[in-house]
């Protein structure tokens, strides 16, 4: 049964005055049947029928049992005819043998039903979940409000943010990265530098160790998989242009911070595009196009640029410019992005701007958007929960929502460092630390109580730390996206499993010395 039906039911009846006492009866009884729906419902959300619901209520006062099966038996077919219509645009190629104007009709009714479904979407409440463990508050947080819709985000991204001070800071006298003491690289021959990084295979390029010796990681990463991939060819802007951005992006990060750096831009983007290449070899073989990989390597090269080093929640108590400007809510993700499409005029290049008669730059802006907007950890549970039901639903790969997907697959990617060799993850993980308790240091020169996981004189010990995150965030998200890469999932699940036993290891011999440590209880002997 529908859940937004069985959720008007409730309201509904709630509304319904009660003269006597047969009428409290009545909705003793039928608030005992709604509760049973529930429960069945979040067992099982199609093991509910329409009909089931119809005798939860009363006559007169709701849909009747016909008007439900109508409803049903329509979203039904609507959803066979959508699949139908996929596989039948697929099998021409996505549109490319159609002509310019018919694949331009296409393209404009697909957004528009697009639009309508995501407006319906939006339209439904959702129910929080009573899950509410200090470790998970501390690693998930909670998310006050909600955008109304993306175009209001898209409207703050071109209007209302203005990066000044950033883009003085990069403008003023003819400053460029190169000149501001960024490490260029030796050569620009990416045909050796790709035989050297070996950025298909799943451990083969280590972020930690690249940055130590050349300073700019993001940019070797991103330039190494743009020229294997030829996208020079799908995009107008030159190449020359390119790699100005670029190294403009990675000199927008903050080098000073623990974890938030132009390392950690590396090591996004580099395993985004490791899960999107391993998804396009398996189950999604022609499912993506060249222009997607655009979107998700241009979206986790920026999705944390000009990182403070604090998170939303600090920037909501302490009352920030940016947590004023963008109402508490998605703080950083919305500056992160402002930030770099700012970049992007400032330095007069369009990264969107390509070949292609369609999709149109505003519907990759649009993506690129709603990706970054999809690391926010304040949604995480949502996103896990929403894609654990699509996978199940959709044994045919190929039926899954590609904008969903690619939120999911940059999302996983920028929590990613537990799927690393151990020393790597490690050292991922003190940084992270490192960070979260340089935060809370701030926090109480600022008169806060920082939560425990930020405190230095209250804090677990890092082992236990990294367990209750593989535990509450990392092993829930890789579900999914292990069923979906199948096979290919094995060299991220091996690590996995390892880092897991590394820290469990920690902990027991963290254990044993504590036992060593305590008192004997034995009497000495005496003589």
């Amino acid at each position: 049964m529908d859940e937004d039906v069985m959720r008007i039911m409730e309201t509904n009846f709630r509304q319904v005055t009660l003269e006597d006492a047969n009428a409290k009866a009545e909705l003793a009884t039928t608030d005992a049947k709604i509760a049973g729906l529930n429960s069945l419902y979040s067992q099982d959300p199609y093991a509910v029928e329409a009909t089931d619901a119809v005798e939860a209520v009363s006559s007169g006062e709701f849909p009747d049992a016909a008007e439900i099966q109508d409803m049903k038996a329509q979203l039904c077919k609507l959803e066979e005819d959508v699949r139908s219509f996929v596989m039948r645009y697929r099998k021409v190629g996505h549109g490319r043998s159609l002509s310019y104007p018919t694949r331009r009709f296409f393209d404009e009714k697909m957004q528009g039903i697009s639009d309508e479904m995501h407006r319906l979407h939006r339209g439904a409440s959702t129910v929080s979940s009573s899950e509410n463990t200090v470790m998970q508050t501390a690693f998930l947080g909670i998310r006050k409000r909600r955008f109304k819709s993306l175009r209001d985000v898209v409207r703050k991204v071109t209007t209302e943010i203005r990066i000044a001070r950033l883009l003085d800071r990069w403008t003023d006298n003819g400053a460029t990265p190169r000149s501001r003491g960024i490490q260029q690289s030796a050569s620009t021959d990416f045909e050796g530098l790709i035989s050297k990084m070996q950025i298909d295979v799943w451990d083969g390029v280590d972020v930690l160790d690249l940055d130590k010796r050349c300073g700019e990681p993001m940019y070797q990463v991103f330039m190494a998989i743009w020229h294997s991939h030829n996208l020079s060819g799908l995009v107008k802007a030159k190449k020359n242009k390119v790699q100005d951005y670029i190294r403009a992006v990675e000199a927008g990060y903050h080098k000073t911070n623990a974890y938030h750096n132009n390392a950690h831009a590396a090591e996004v983007t580099l395993m985004t595009y490791q899960i999107w290449s391993y998804l396009s070899a398996g189950s999604f073989k022609g499912y993506f196009e060249q222009v997607d990989l655009l979107v998700v390597l241009l979206a986790a090269a920026i999705h944390d640029i000009a990182h403070p080093g604090t998170n939303n929640d600090f920037l909501v108590k302490t009352k920030t410019d940016l947590a004023l400007r963008y109402h508490d809510t998605a703080v950083l993700e919305n500056f992160h992005l402002a930030t770099a499409f700012e970049l992007m005029r400032a330095r007069q290049v369009s990264m969107l701007e390509h070949n292609l008669p369609s999709p149109p730059v505003t519907s990759l802006r649009r993506r690129i958007v709603e990706i970054v907007l999809a690391t926010d950890m304040a949604i995480h549970k949502k996103q896990v929960d929403d894609m654990a039901r699509v996978v199940e639903r959709c044994p045919n790969r190929q039926e899954i929502d590609k904008r969903q997907l690619e939120q999911y697959l940059v999302h996983t990617a920028d929590v990613g460092h537990p799927f690393r060799p151990v020393p790597q993850h490690q050292e991922w993980a003190r940084r992270v630390n490192e960070e979260f308790l340089a935060q809370g240091d701030r926090e109480k020169e600022l008169g806060f109580t920082p939560i425990e996981m930020f405190d230095r004189e209250k804090a677990p010990p890092l082992p236990k730390n990294q367990m209750g995150f593989l535990q509450f965030v990392i092993q829930p998200l890789w579900k999914p996206m292990e069923a979906l890469l199948d096979a290919k999932s094995k060299p991220a699940c091996l690590f996995l499993q390892r880092n897991i036993r590394a820290w469990q290891d920690e902990i027991s011999a963290a254990r044993e010395v504590e036992k060593s440590e305590e008192p004997s209880n034995s009497e000495p002997s005496t003589a």
